[in-house]
């Protein structure tokens, strides 16, 4: 295993916008271009191509899974004195303006890096995109579009929708690399959703869920619009959404997920928490009978046999959330995977 590094669409969309203003120059562009970095580091970018003030560069993910890998990004640059209102007189990083065009998607919710109805192209790319041209072209203003043809096609399999970006990718990126498999880069998307959900809400509420499933039974149930994924990083996504000053949270999702939070567990990856089986095969109180998993519990349910049901688990994991995070007010709904119901409590702390 290699653990290759790889760049972000930011560091992508600078080398293209470095090797456009090459291009303009009517110098030759060579096959990679060297991008400076948020932390002083170069980087090379791989072009495709360039010609005329415009050039192509390729995203290249390293050893890191993303649906970007081989993502071919485009910048074209113009002399801003060609276009109407802008100076071609300032050498400042401000005279360069950044924008979006085919395949940047569009943001449409509030609680992102960008305005919204402005193309997703968040500010460390954006200040990444004017140095790099300005180390080609130190004068005179400029304009520089980037745009990314499959940007729709790709949109698609990111949580871009989930965030409100419409239409295409972000432009993104801190560091201006991707570390394969990256915990920190998981666990940032899911502020970000955290970010978006706290923003459009009319209510201070949030609704959040594990999973896929708990999410659309949520939704079923109670007809919230926005529900946060939290994944495994339930902890995490909780100690970010006190941060937030939110003090009234739901969360719904499966108890084989939720019942390990009550046993210590906040990471609940299967590598960093056991099986919540025997725990809820304990809590619940059935005798003499082994289970492999949690859902099989729940169906053994339906033939009665249990001394507690999952309405007292929803309780118990509602008290936990509380005693640990100190929100005051916490609704637990625990389905199935059928999406159906088993228990629900609220949990409210009195001060």
């Amino acid at each position: 295993m290699t653990n290759k590094c790889g760049i972000t669409t930011g560091t992508t969309a600078a080398g293209a916008a470095k090797a456009a203003a090459i291009s303009l120059t009517g110098n030759l562009c060579p096959d990679t271009v060297s991008v400076t970095l948020p932390n002083g580091e170069d980087r090379n970018v791989l072009i495709e191509r360039s010609a005329n003030g415009q050039a192509t560069a390729i995203k290249d993910a390293g050893d890191d899974p993303d649906v970007t890998n081989g993502l071919r990004i485009t910048a074209s640059i113009q002399f801003a004195c060609r276009a109407v209102g802008a100076s071609c007189s300032s050498n400042s990083l401000d005279n360069v303006i950044v924008k979006g065009g085919k395949g940047i998607g569009i943001v449409t919710k509030a609680g992102l890096q960008v305005p919204v109805g402005s193309h997703a192209i968040n500010p460390v790319p954006t200040q990444m995109i004017k140095q790099a041209v300005r180390q080609i072209l130190p004068h005179g203003g400029l304009i520089v579009e980037i745009s990314v043809p499959e940007g729709e096609r790709i949109a698609k399999k990111t949580f871009n929708e989930r965030l409100g970006i419409i239409g295409g990718i972000s432009i993104i990126g801190t560091t201006g690399i991707v570390t394969p498999m990256s915990l920190e880069a998981i666990k940032a998307t899911i502020r970000c959703e955290i970010d978006v959900a706290a923003a459009n809400q009319d209510i201070k509420i949030l609704y959040l869920s594990p999973g896929k499933i708990g999410e659309s039974a949520l939704r079923e149930k109670i007809g919230c619009l926005t529900v946060v994924q939290m994944s495994n990083y339930i902890g995490h996504a909780l100690s970010y959404v006190k941060e937030k000053g939110i003090e009234e949270i739901v969360i719904g999702g499966h108890p084989g997920k939720l019942a390990k939070l009550t046993m210590g567990y906040w990471d609940t990856h299967s590598g960093n928490s056991p099986q919540a089986v025997n725990y809820v095969t304990e809590f619940i109180g059935i005798k003499n009978k082994k289970f492999n998993t949690v859902e099989e519990i729940i169906e053994s349910l339906y033939n009665g046999g249990a001394e507690r049901n999952f309405t007292d688990l929803a309780k118990e994991i509602a008290e936990t959330i509380i005693n640990k995070f100190g929100f005051k007010h916490v609704n637990v709904y625990l389905f199935d995977m059928k999406k159906r119901t088993i228990g629900e409590s609220v949990c409210t702390r009195y001060i």
